[in-house]
């Protein structure tokens, strides 16, 4: 990921949120609380790898599946 495509942390605590309640895996929606919680300390910080992690996950969030993207060449012909 290129320094410009990195998201500021605010950012990544706002999408954090939904990650806490919507992740697909117990694993990342525990993940989100654990984050959101310590973000609640003024002085909090994340690690190097923490920050890794929430920088994949948010990304994760916006990337289409590919069969749920609409072609427009469905099994629909006109006859």
């Amino acid at each position: 990921m290129t320094p410009s495509a990195l998201r500021s942390l605010d950012e990544l605590l706002f999408h954090f949120r939904s990650l806490a309640r919507k992740a697909p895996s117990d694993w990342e929606r525990s993940f989100a609380r654990s984050i959101l919680r310590a973000s609640k300390r003024p002085s909090w910080q994340p690690s190097d790898k923490q920050l890794r992690i929430m920088h994949r996950m948010v990304a994760d969030m916006f990337v289409a599946e590919p069969d749920l993207i609409d072609t427009g060449m469905g099994g629909h012909h006109a006859a």
